[in-house]
């Protein structure tokens, strides 16, 4: 489990490269680079989403859960980070396990109900939906 003050201090902090291999072909091979955890992760679900659109161009509206995106990662080859650790001056690699983790507790805090003058904004149903 990911301890809150833990959580928000990597998220935010440290220079992180995705790698990642969608298929068998070797030619899938790719990595990507971000200023903090909390843009990977926005990156990933975004990766999902665009191969989403991509496979279903005939919807309006694409509907998906949590699941359907750890299964996403979990297809890939190849997934894994590397995050900077400035208290070391080194690179810590992260694998699919930790990054589905993660990616399942930044769209739960992106999701919770938020109180705006005393009211809750929102919800959380574990679903995410994207218009197109």
């Amino acid at each position: 489990m990911v301890c809150i003050s833990s959580y928000f201090d990597m998220l935010f902090s440290g220079h992180t490269i995705l790698i990642f291999q969608k298929s068998v072909n070797p030619n899938s091979r790719a990595w990507t680079e971000y200023d903090n955890v909390a843009m990977a992760l926005e990156a990933i679900v975004s990766m999902f989403e665009k191969q989403l659109i991509e496979t279903n161009p005939c919807l309006s509206c694409i509907n998906y859960q949590v699941s359907d995106l750890i299964s996403f990662i979990s297809q890939c080859k190849e997934f894994a980070a590397f995050i900077f650790d400035s208290t070391i001056n080194a690179y810590i690699p992260r694998d699919k396990a930790w990054i589905q983790e993660m990616t399942v507790s930044h769209l739960r805090r992106k999701l919770e109900p938020k109180k705006v003058d005393g009211r809750v904004n929102g919800t959380f149903g574990g679903k995410r939906n994207r218009y197109i």
